[in-house]
Formats: C-alpha cells, structure tokens, sequence
C-alpha cells in the first residue's frame, strides 16, 4: 500500500471492511443509534470522505457538507501515517496533520483498519 495515494489506500480498507463480518461488527457498534458518521480527508491533491453507516463504508469524491471529523495533511503525511511510517500523535504534535472535529472517530476508524489488516 505504500506507493498508493490516500485515496486508494482507502478504497482498498473500505474493499476489506465490506468484506470483513468482524468489522461490519465494529461499524455497528461505532455508529450505534446514529445514522452513520462521516471522516473527511482533505490533502494537497484531493477531497474525499469516508461514510460509515449500516455496517458497512463507503469512499466518496469530494467534500461533506458537516462531517463528524475532517484530516487535513499533505498526501504524504496521510499516506504516511495510514502504511504505519508515522504515528498519529507525530504528525499532530509536528502541526503536519490537523484533525477538526470530533477527534475520537479517528480512534474508530484507526480500531476498524486495524481489524482488516490483521485479518490478511
């Protein structure tokens, strides 16, 4: 995954978290009585969000007009940190990485990623 950009780095995990019963688990639990929650990424080359709603998720092109958290980086440091080269609070503490929004959905989101991975 370490050559892809952002966004095909999360077409590949939302693949994976569709196909996973485990992690359509974790979505169900994550979003509970909500209709779902939305993770933007915004970096130098593009937008796009992560909807996250009846177990399963899906990547969309473009912005949301109120999403439950917005990621804003550099391509590179989103890329970085979601291959595992950098850590969250790295990126943070460097200003390299801003988080909007409420910050704990990050947490979720990191929890289901790491759910697909270990399962290949």
């Amino acid at each position: 995954m370490s050559d892809q950009s952002p966004r095909e780095i999360f077409e590949e995990i939302t693949k994976r978290v569709n196909e996973s019963p485990e992690a359509q688990r974790i979505i169900e639990q994550w979003v509970g009585p909500y209709d779902g929650k939305i993770l933007q990424f915004e970096t130098d080359a593009e937008k796009f969000h992560l909807v996250i709603a009846d177990g399963r998720m899906e990547l969309c092109t473009g912005e949301y007009p109120s999403p439950d958290l917005i990621l804003r980086g550099s391509s590179q440091v989103i890329t970085d940190v979601f291959t595992g080269r950098r850590s969250v609070g790295e990126v943070i503490r460097s200003w390299d990485l801003l988080l909007m929004g409420a910050g704990h959905e990050g947490f979720m989101l990191g929890r289901l990623i790491a759910t697909v991975s270990l399962e290949t």
